[in-house]
């Protein structure tokens, strides 16, 4: 691919148990983080270290830098994966602090108070900060739900952009109503998120998405669908998205673990974790050694458009 318009490369630094599934949503078996810890002691299975250093290897033969979206917790209890980003030319992002959603996966009210999400957003990035020396200017929302009333409080915090928007026909994971939602870095209306009319200067950088006329976009951010559906989907969606601006594309060290994971809630979701392990590892070598040229950090993305 020739084009100069590049793919910001995000990585989500989770581990199974910071999912909706188990912790922090409407829907999930505990309520908490906390609960789960307070049960599960420190009992549980690091499914996330060596997946992410594994990444850092495949990202350094290819020589591209990401930006790693972390839940701060992850920083916080994860010496290995600390170490292995010191220092390096990759970018460090917030992704919360315990990977709490602040907004209903069904009603899109609020699931803590606002005051409380502030208070998170604003330790989680100070944590970030002060654990790898270096200014976080980026926001991913947990489970990508991401609210109006999120913007300037974001701006506020001091985050320069965010990559929440998942715009797509199946599921709206904000409380608005999507419409017209480019797959190229725009600065939000914090009214409707929409590139329209912007009234911030927080920079959003949307997922990818295929959109087939007259009614349909389908999703194409990364993550499940790059698992369900592969490279040769996500080439077409990135073909097209490069062609009239940068795009954004995500993966979590959890996508190509090959451990399994102790799930505790498969009724939601019985499907959830389809292709993981080595089979996408191989699929990811694959995109990345398509897109070497095109693949950036999100900062990069940001200051481009800017």
């Amino acid at each position: 691919m020739s084009s100069r318009n590049r793919i910001a490369l995000s990585i989500d630094v989770e581990d199974w148990y910071h999912t909706p599934l188990v912790t922090g949503s409407n829907f999930s078996k505990y309520k908490s983080l906390d609960d789960f810890l307070e049960e599960q002691g420190e009992s549980y299975i690091d499914c996330i270290t060596d997946e992410t250093l594994r990444l850092l290897e495949i990202l350094d033969d290819f020589n591209i830098s990401a930006t790693f979206f972390m839940v701060a917790d992850v920083a916080q209890r994860y010496g290995k994966i600390v170490s292995a980003l010191k220092g390096t030319k990759h970018e460090i992002a917030s992704h919360s602090l315990t990977h709490q959603s602040a907004i209903d996966s069904k009603t899109k009210l609020e699931l803590v108070p606002v005051e409380t999400w502030l208070k998170e957003q604003r330790d989680a990035k100070k944590v970030l900060e002060d654990i790898f020396n270096t200014e976080v200017i980026g926001y991913r929302a947990p489970g990508a739900f991401l609210a109006s009333w999120m913007i300037p409080l974001l701006e506020e915090i001091g985050f320069k952009y965010d990559s929440s928007i998942a715009y797509n026909s199946l599921y709206n994971k904000t409380n608005v109503k999507l419409k017209n939602i480019p797959t190229s870095p725009y600065y939000l209306n914090s009214i409707d998120l929409s590139s329209e009319n912007p009234n911030s200067q927080l920079m959003e950088l949307p997922w990818s998405h295929l959109k087939i006329p007259p009614f349909i976009t389908l999703p194409a951010g990364g993550a499940f669908f790059f698992r369900l559906l592969g490279v040769g989907y996500f080439s077409l969606v990135l073909d097209r998205a490069l062609r009239k601006g940068d795009t954004m594309f995500y993966i979590h060290p959890l996508d190509i673990s090959s451990k399994r994971i102790p799930v505790s809630n498969p009724r939601n979701r019985p499907n959830y974790w389809i292709n993981k392990g080595e089979r996408t590892e191989q699929r990811l070598i694959k995109l990345l050694k398509k897109y070497k040229n095109n693949f950036t950090t999100c900062k990069e993305v940001y200051l481009k458009n800017a």
